[in-house]
């Protein structure tokens, strides 16, 4: 299999996901499937390894997965999209992640695609819930069960008189007494509700903010979590013909029955104000951060796992809030205890009868398994898969913080080139499993005769690179050679293998940036020079570029 990653690594980390997920090559104008996991089999009922996508994929599909594919490499970085019709002509909404990866000049991309059908409809139900909450000419109470005031809208406040920042977050018990009036129907309904556990509406009189006296139902219904109560939505309606009223109490109940089922299968729901104060978290978000509702309740957004999301990060989201647009991200954190966890997180704005943002709703789902799994394709990628040691690509992008942080400082990087002398007899002689135990060997011996800032990878079957940062321009030799010499030692030392005592030698080529070459190939093939020079010396000799 070609590209960055085997068979085998691939089937380890996605042959048992329940997620289709391709592993793509381009070709041309074309990308071929390189690899696919066994979901994709069932889906499509063929084995799409080795076609194009236009020979798997209808025209105007085909067309498109080509542009978000050239957009995530062109871009390179994960890059997301949706469709609606990927897989059913049923409505359902797709969702793609796309990770471009480059190797050896051919670019390949892996993608994951999941079923956000059930996201995006609640994404829409609580769009279209808060805009019917909003833009009520009803009165509207949300309080919970512990009968905390969650909200109240716009036609509350104009109706009864207050203001809803001043009564938001608070409990009934720590209202002014001559204050309580204005939300006493609300306690009656919580008690009420206690004794019948379900949806009910009462009739009542109260004094509106002009100073009449009129008549009111109060209809509510109770938002469940678990077949416990946790809080309850109230609408209140003025009466004029009663008959008719009755008619309207029945489907607004019904309507709130409806909404509050898309608020209780949300996986994790956050609400906050424009302040980032925290005024409502479900209990599948107490339990995925550790924090109970004592603490989120008034607890800024900012400084739950000390930053829901990193401050640049959180500037652009207020920035797209603002606009009134939603935001979709993932979004890195930390529990309280610590622990870090990710989020794929829906942030959508409420907005008044104004036009004004009250409110901020996060519909969150927990992918922490999945991005630990991106992390470990990550380190395959960049690492040696038998010693664990960088990759030459990993070895690029350590040269060039190096050689940037050298040029500061006025230091110079020394490059070794090194090959194992007479490796190929331990695999004829002893066989593979030993043969590859000695180069994991070999590779921990490497690391422990070098400092902690510098870096040694596999870069062949018995080849390596370090990296020495540091070296001064006067007397960089002497430094070198006491690495080197340190080397020998430790591969003369040797090591035990299934009761074998292993010392072999290695030969060395040296080349020091920038007194070689300022270019990370430049200074491997002038190291690489002058390790065949010290091969043709004989076995475990060092020589440096230059020395011919």
């Amino acid at each position: 299999m070609s590209g960055p990653f085997t068979k085998e690594q691939m089937d380890m980390l996605y042959g048992k996901a329940a997620d289709p997920v391709y592993y793509m090559q381009q070709q041309g104008n074309s990308f071929v499937y390189v690899w696919v996991n066994p979901v994709c089999k069932e889906i499509f009922g063929i084995d799409l390894t080795g076609r194009t996508v236009e020979e798997c994929m209808p025209k105007e599909l085909a067309i498109e997965i080509h542009k978000q594919y050239r957009i995530a490499i062109k871009r390179n970085e994960r890059h997301r999209y949706r469709d609606y019709s990927l897989f059913s002509d049923r409505g359902t909404a797709m969702e793609t992640e796309l990770t471009p990866f480059s190797h050896e000049g051919q670019q390949y991309v892996l993608a994951i695609t999941r079923d956000v059908t059930e996201q995006k409809k609640i994404e829409e139900d609580y769009l279209f819930y808060q805009s019917l909450v909003q833009n009520s000419v009803d009165p509207m109470l949300m309080i919970s069960a512990d009968f905390t005031i969650l909200d109240m809208n716009p036609a509350y406040e104009r109706t009864f008189g207050v203001k809803r920042q001043d009564w938001v977050g608070c409990n009934y018990e720590d209202i002014p007494q001559d204050k309580q009036k204005f939300f006493e129907t609300g306690k009656l309904l919580l008690e009420n509700s206690r004794s019948t556990h379900k949806a009910s509406s009462i009739f009542l009189s109260r004094v509106k903010s002009d100073g009449r006296e009129a008549k009111f139902s109060a209809s509510y219904s109770l938002i469940k979590e678990d077949g416990i109560i946790r809080a309850f939505h109230v609408v209140f309606r003025e009466l004029t013909n009663e008959l008719l009223l009755k008619h309207e109490l029945k489907r607004t109940e019904n309507i709130l029955e409806s909404y509050k089922d898309a608020l209780n299968y949300a996986a994790l729901v956050l609400i906050w104000d424009i302040s980032g104060m925290i005024e409502f978290a479900n209990d599948n978000f107490k339990k995925l951060t550790g924090f109970d509702s004592s603490e989120l309740t008034g607890m800024n957004i900012q400084t739950i796992g000390h930053a829901i999301m990193p401050k640049q990060q959180l500037a652009h989201l207020q920035s797209v809030l603002r606009k009134g647009e939603i935001w979709r991200g993932q979004v890195h954190s930390l529990k309280k205890n610590g622990q870090p966890f990710w989020v794929d997180a829906t942030i959508i704005p409420l907005l008044d009868v104004e036009g004004q943002i009250y409110q901020v709703l996060s519909i969150l789902f927990d992918i922490t398994d999945r991005k630990e799994m991106e992390e470990q394709l990550h380190h395959m990628a960049y690492h040696d898969s038998l010693t664990n040691l960088p990759n030459r690509r990993m070895m690029v992008k350590h040269f060039r913080e190096m050689a940037a942080h050298s040029s500061r400082m006025g230091e110079q990087v020394a490059v070794l080139y090194i090959d194992g002398d007479n490796f190929k007899e331990i695999n004829d002689r002893h066989g593979h499993e030993i043969g590859d135990e000695f180069i994991h060997q070999f590779a921990r011996a490497l690391e422990r005769s070098i400092r902690k800032r510098d870096v040694a990878a596999r870069i062949g079957g018995d080849e390596f690179l370090i990296l020495l940062p540091g070296i001064s321009t006067i007397d960089s030799r002497n430094q070198i050679e006491s690495i080197i010499s340190r080397i020998h030692q430790t591969l003369k030392d040797g090591w035990m293998i299934e009761g074998r005592q292993f010392s072999p030698t290695c030969s060395i080529g040296s080349a020091l940036y920038p007194e070689n070459g300022s270019e990370f190939e430049e200074l491997i093939q002038k190291a690489d020079h002058a390790l065949y020079e010290a091969k043709k010396r004989g076995g475990g000799i060092v020589c440096f570029h230059g020395e011919g």
